[in-house]
């Protein structure tokens, strides 16, 4: 041992200038340690905040551009569905403008050639609405009555410069039925798309209407595209003569929801609706009475969308505004796996280097701490060294190390003095090569013990030496390599002889004073025996009947005493007696001096399985004694038969209680046992308060006596101890 402390007391012998420079160096730097391990954490999280930032970024411009790839697809569908509609409207206006005249009939069979629920889904119909000047309303109204429709008039009703009125609308059946004849330039949103279509000679786009098609239910935001048809063969290229030419229009009527439910779904739309939420306004105002169209009208728009854009769409003289939001699952696809881990690894990460560059500033200030120490204790080592040295080799133990096995390895001086040989010949040698047979056998089945259980055991052995047999406590644990393999078995072994002797000799001086105090209550039984002899023939030879009733009851208080020392005479201690043993004596004894009650009472008692030290076990045996002799003496007069009970147990507060009741004739009316004049009486609330105990009495079928008190009691089984005189 002195060998391995060697190097650290020759490191520590180095000039003590040197010492006090670098002591001085970690002295300035001390703060800056302090600071260090916050300094990598704020680094740390800021490089994890830098790449998580990176990977957000990375994810945001990757669901941007999907994102806005999802918002020109929407506004390409759109535009392409309002060209195939101006496309279809075109065709049925160049219809008009290659004939002379088209009949419903020709009209009628050009939309059905278009095929429009295969070829232009979404559009409600295709319609043609006729100009009908003032002065030929009438004529106009006939002509087509006379066509079978006997209903027919323009409406709505009343005098107008000019009318138009939907005369062909096809499939000209179902909701398209309402708007035959509907004068669409009497309404002001419909007149400003018509006027606009005419007036520039193109498609025009309408306000939001509601349209004539709609029923009660189910109404729908809709609109109207118009495409001007002038006569056929005269000039339309300045303003007044379209103004002058006009023959009316074809138009189609179109419900919203019916139009983007088609145009979302041929884009593929419908997957990403749990994503994104698209919504159309008429014009430019984002406000709910403009709202045509919301793809999830439970979704609110929100300012915390991570994604929002806002299209226009400028089609037929009119604007629509396309809103396209991302909801929280597009959201959510910000925070990718990668930015996750980042967040995660690089916040513990940061956290654990912050910790560990924390222990090595730690560890670097005990060093400077440790160093300036060092200096005033570097001359202390080698007296330290020594005082090593010397305890181990003057421990008054044996102390030894040995190999798996079992040859002595270490050995101090003591174990040199007390088996008797020198160290040079103990090292190398086995238990079996010193000591007889048996006791190295012994040894040697304890020390297999420790290696094989890997754990510190402590043995008694005894071994034959020089001077005489000697008993050690020896402790042996195993010594493991680096690895954790045992590899040595250390013991440190206490001569503890002289211990032994003196718990010998303490044993038989306690055996001696158990007889003794076993004399004694013997003796004490036998002179309160000898005092109630004696009261007894003062009984027979007193003639006042109440002076025989106070040498009884002073017999029975003396009998209750000699019992409790009876008891503790025979039992195994002498400083606590066992109640249920006490209790049922004492009422046997009560029960066999009643004399002729004894045969119509029932005496019970149940006691838990208790004991009680001598300052409370006596009280309580003279409260039972007084109790159950008034009962026996005063609650079954005249042979009258019943039973008494005497309960004793723990309380879960740690209180005891003792019970004593009788379904005797009661109390006197009016009597109060607390103000009684009976000695008895008297001497129970004495008892009870020198146990610091309380009374309470019952009066219910009888008479019943409870006090409760602070118990010393040990509570030795559950069991309960019941008993019957009778």
């Amino acid at each position: 041992m002195g060998n391995r402390l060697r190097p650290s007391l020759d490191a520590l012998r180095a000039p003590d200038s040197g010492w006090r420079k670098r002591i001085a160096t970690l002295a300035q730097g001390r703060q800056f340690l302090l600071v260090l391990p916050w300094l990598v954490l704020v680094f740390g999280l800021a490089v994890t905040h830098g790449l998580w930032r990176s990977a957000y970024q990375d994810a945001d411009r990757t669901l941007g551009a999907e994102f806005e790839f999802w918002a020109d697809k929407v506004v390409y569908a759109i535009e392409y569905r309002l060209n195939g509609n101006v496309q279809v409207l075109r065709g049925v206006a160049g219809l008009f403008d290659a004939s002379d005249q088209v009949t419903r009939q020709d009209f009628r069979a050009y939309v059905t050639a278009l095929r429009l629920d295969e070829n232009y889904p979404g559009i409600l119909g295709v319609g043609f609405s006729l100009v009908v000047p003032l002065d030929q309303r009438a004529a106009h109204t006939a002509a087509i009555r006379r066509e079978g429709f006997a209903d027919y008039a323009i409406r709505p009703d009343g005098e107008r410069e000019i009318y138009s009125s939907i005369i062909y609308l096809e499939p000209f059946s179902g909701r398209n039925l309402r708007a035959f004849g509907y004068d669409m330039f009497s309404e002001p949103v419909r007149q400003a798309a018509m006027a606009r279509a005419r007036d520039e000679n193109r498609a025009a786009l309408s306000a939001r209407v509601t349209l004539v098609q709609e029923t009660s239910t189910g109404v729908q935001p809709g609109f109207l595209i118009y495409v001007p048809v002038y006569r056929h063969g005269v000039p339309h290229d300045t303003l007044d003569q379209r103004r002058a030419n006009l023959l009316g229009w074809t138009y189609s009527p179109l419900r919203m929801h019916d139009l983007m439910g088609r145009v979302l779904g041929a884009v593929g739309f419908e997957d990403m609706l749990a994503a994104l939420d698209v919504e159309i306004y008429d014009g430019t105002l984002l406000v709910p009475d403009a709202l045509m169209f919301d793809a999830d009208q439970e979704h609110r728009l929100s300012d915390g969308a991570a994604f929002r854009t806002l299209r226009l769409i400028e089609y037929g003289g009119h604007r629509w505004s396309v809103l396209l939001t991302s909801k929280a699952v597009f959201d959510a696809r910000l925070h990718t796996e990668e930015s996750k881990l980042i967040a995660g690894a690089g916040s513990v990460g940061s956290v654990l280097l912050a910790a560990l560059v924390g222990v090595l500033a730690w560890g670097q200030l005990l060093v400077a701490a440790a160093l300036r120490e060092t200096a005033q204790t570097n001359r202390k080592l080698t007296a330290s060294e020594g005082r090593l040295k010397a305890f181990f080799d003057n421990a008054e133990s044996l102390v030894w190390i040995k190999d798996l096995q079992g040859r002595f390895m270490v050995v101090n001086r003591h174990t040199e003095a007390v088996v008797g040989l020198p160290r040079e010949r103990l090292l190398g040698c086995t238990v079996a090569e010193i000591f007889p047979k048996n006791e190295a056998e012994a040894f040697t089945t304890n020390d297999r013990q420790v290696l094989e259980s890997g754990q510190s055991l402590e043995f008694e052995e005894s071994a034959l030496l020089k001077d005489g047999r000697h008993t050690y406590v020896s402790v042996k644990f195993p010594l493991r390599d680096a690895s954790g393999r045992i590899d040595a078995l250390g013991a440190i072994c206490t001569d503890i002889s002289d211990r032994k002797l003196a718990e010998e000799a303490l044993r038989a001086s306690l055996e001696e004073k158990t007889v003794l105090l076993k004399e004694v209550h013997h003796r004490v039984k036998n002179n309160l025996q000898i005092i109630t002899s004696l009261l007894n023939l003062q009984l027979n030879r007193t003639q006042a009947l109440e002076a025989q009733d106070t040498l009884r009851d002073t017999q029975s208080r003396i009998r209750s005493m000699a019992l409790l020392h009876e008891t503790l005479y025979r039992s195994g201690s002498l400083a606590r007696i066992s109640m249920p043993q006490y209790v049922d004596r004492l009422c046997l004894q009560l029960w066999q001096t009643a004399g002729s009650v004894a045969p119509h009472v029932r005496l019970e008692h149940r006691i838990d399985d208790i004991s009680l030290p001598l300052d409370q076990a006596v009280p309580c045996g003279l409260i039972i004694n007084e109790l159950v002799s008034n009962a026996l003496k005063h609650a079954f007069p005249a042979g009258r038969s019943g039973h008494i009970s005497v309960q004793a147990g723990m309380r879960s507060e740690g209180l005891l209680t003792l019970v004593v009741a009788d379904d005797g004739v009661g109390l006197p009316p009016g009597r109060d046992p607390r103000s009684s004049d009976t000695l008895g009486l008297q001497l129970v609330f004495m008892l009870a308060a020198q146990l610091q105990g309380v009374v309470d009495i019952g009066y219910e079928g009888g008479t019943e006596f409870q006090v409760a008190f602070p118990s010393k009691a040990s509570r030795e089984l559950v069991n309960q101890s019941s008993q019957v005189s009778e």
